[in-house]
């Protein structure tokens, strides 16, 4: 009988154990900054300058860089050298009410939402294909 007892106490527990395990599961927070990768197809070790609002980011592509989630475009320019560039300018996702509320301003936009990895594709400058060429002939 003291062993029946015993198992049903030691279940009782194991099951409160697994409820309050469950009831303290809360989502995470959302924090005011967003991880983004910055990818550049076939080209590496790419120096890129990310603009957001107030806000200036630096990374060398292909790369993560930390950012601060607000509801403003994020312009993104990369060169490698004199002669490759590239640009791209992501739109963030929002609650409209909260994008209303925090536009200008440098308070903390939660649900405002910058793509995961952003592509820059790189191309070479109009000028650094106008480079003289002597044909020497016989």
């Amino acid at each position: 009988m003291n062993q029946l007892k015993f198992t049903v106490l030691a279940a009782a527990m194991l099951l409160s154990a697994c409820a309050e395990k469950e009831v303290s599961m809360a989502p995470p927070a959302r924090t005011p900054y967003q991880s983004i990768v910055i990818n550049t197809p076939g080209v590496t070790g790419v120096n890129c300058v990310m603009q957001s609002g107030n806000d200036t980011y630096a990374v060398k592509a292909p790369g993560a860089v930390m950012v601060r989630r607000a509801p403003d475009m994020m312009n993104v320019s990369c060169f490698k050298g004199e002669h490759m560039s590239g640009r791209n300018t992501v739109r963030p996702s929002f609650a409209p009410s909260e994008g209303a509320e925090v536009k200008g301003t440098q308070t903390a936009c939660v649900s405002c939402n910058y793509p995961n990895t952003v592509t820059v594709a790189m191309s070479l400058n109009g000028s650094a294909m106008n480079v003289p060429v002597t044909v020497w002939s016989r």
